[in-house]
């Protein structure tokens, strides 16, 4: 069964990185958003089965979408999607807030492959 993944990054080349990765694996369709704003709307228009997020971003940042979607701005469905923090940010303050805020994980820049795809795994599977 096919599973899709939203990657919401302000950063093109992350983007693309990103892609290159997702595109390589069976069954997984990818969506994008520059920012939290523009993941939202994607959230209410799209089914998600999970969020790859960046956690420094304009307009709306990653903690800030992460609380959106937790208190259901994005509809009671998305409310519980997986969500995986992607960061450069290796503090343990932030690794910390990040599961405070309700997020499933975290993993930093620049990302590997491998830890990806178990991460993904656990989570979707």
């Amino acid at each position: 069964m096919s599973k899709h993944i939203l990657v919401v990054d302000d950063n093109p080349l992350n983007r693309m990185v990103f892609k290159v990765i997702l595109n390589n694996w069976l069954n997984i369709t990818t969506s994008f958003a520059n920012n939290g704003a523009e993941g939202i709307e994607i959230l209410k228009n799209q089914s998600i089965d999970l969020i790859l997020m960046d956690l420094q971003m304009p307009v709306m940042d990653g903690f800030e979408m992460t609380i959106a979607i937790r208190n259901q701005e994005a509809g009671l469905k998305n409310s519980f999607v997986p969500i995986i923090a992607v960061s450069t940010d290796e503090m343990e303050t932030t690794r910390q807030r990040v599961l405070d805020i309700g997020m499933n994980d975290y993993m930093s820049k620049p990302v590997d492959q491998n830890t990806l795809y178990q991460k993904v795994n656990l989570l979707l599977y």
